[in-house]
């Protein structure tokens, strides 16, 4: 039996011809108004809901083009028993280099340079100013595929960082982990506390004004998990009262970041558009992902690769 899938993302020919000799019909985006039968949906955009909750489909399965799964209608997809295969490690390499990024620009006084450039003005920093990123004591929320691929850049710098994840549970290249419940004593010394936790109930607004008050001149504050994640306002007071010296923030409760956000006018930190997890070659793996569960699917009906837990939102 053919499936026909429903593709958010405009395919090549020869993507579409490996997709057919897979016994798969690739139903285009523009056809959303008149796509029936559909069995599968790869990505999703402004008309994905109309084409999954359309009575003449039959959607069994997504294979979402991101790593979260935060935007979908997981209530209505758990109600009809939809699984959700995400592209979680396409963008892992490249969210942890622009991380790299960030930390570098801040301890080695990047920051001050850009300023002090667009003046034409001559300032050498204190050694003081400056640190390297051995010598950080580093906490990352979030020990999946994207803390892990940061944990492992900060190794070759000769850090080791602390982990923070749902349960504890140790992971491979951080010296120690701890539950979310468990944070308090981890991060009262941090120098850099980085956020790769996925968008779920329990991480909401996780980084509030009780999180930051508790903190005492953290060096480096880094979001490139989820914008609800971290409580704007409460970030904000804490950047004013040096609870935090400087952030970096790829991801927002609100995107576009609204042009009246006073986020962008705060000189100690640095805004990127949600473009961390940028690269030429994403598409590549991804569509690994789709033909490889396509494979399994067609097998034995199982999805084999980065199959979500919908009830847990990762």
């Amino acid at each position: 039996m053919t499936e026909r899938l429903f593709t958010f993302p405009t395919l090549n020919q020869a993507q579409i011809a490996q997709l057919t000799a897979l016994g798969v019909e690739v139903v285009p985006a523009s056809d959303w108004e008149t796509a029936t039968d559909i069995d599968i949906i790869f990505g999703w955009g402004e008309h994905g809901a109309a084409v999954l909750q359309n009575p003449q489909n039959h959607v069994r399965w997504i294979q979402t083009f991101s790593a979260g799964v935060d935007y979908l209608p997981l209530d209505w997809i758990q109600a009809h028993h939809v699984q959700v295969t995400n592209a979680s490690g396409a963008y892992s390499a490249a969210i942890a280099e622009s991380t790299i990024g960030y930390l570098l620009y801040f301890l080695r006084d990047f920051n001050d340079a850009v300023k002090n450039q667009a003046g034409h003005f001559w300032q050498v920093p204190a050694r003081t100013e400056l640190a390297t990123l051995a010598n950080q004591k580093v906490v990352i929320y979030g020990t999946g595929s994207i803390g892990q691929h940061i944990a492992e850049l900060l190794n070759g710098f000769g850090n080791y960082p602390f982990g923070v994840n749902r349960s504890g549970h140790g992971v491979a290249g951080f010296q120690g982990t701890v539950s979310l419940k468990d944070d308090a004593e981890l991060v009262k010394d941090a120098d850099v506390i980085i956020n790769a936790m996925p968008a779920t109930a329990e991480t909401t607004h996780y980084f509030n004004t009780a999180y930051f008050d508790q903190l005492n001149g953290v060096r480096i504050f880094v979001n490139v998990g989820r914008g609800k994640s971290v409580d704007e306002n409460a970030l904000m007071h804490a950047l004013l009262y040096q609870n935090v010296l400087n952030a970096a923030l790829d991801v927002f409760e609100h995107e576009p970041l609204p042009k009246d956000s006073k986020l962008w006018d705060y000189p100690n930190v640095l805004i990127t558009p949600h473009q961390t997890g940028f690269d030429v070659d994403n598409v590549r793996p991804i569509f690994g992902y789709l033909t490889d569960n396509l494979k399994s699917w067609e097998a034995d009906g199982t999805l084999s690769v980065n199959l979500v837990d919908v009830s847990r939102g990762y």
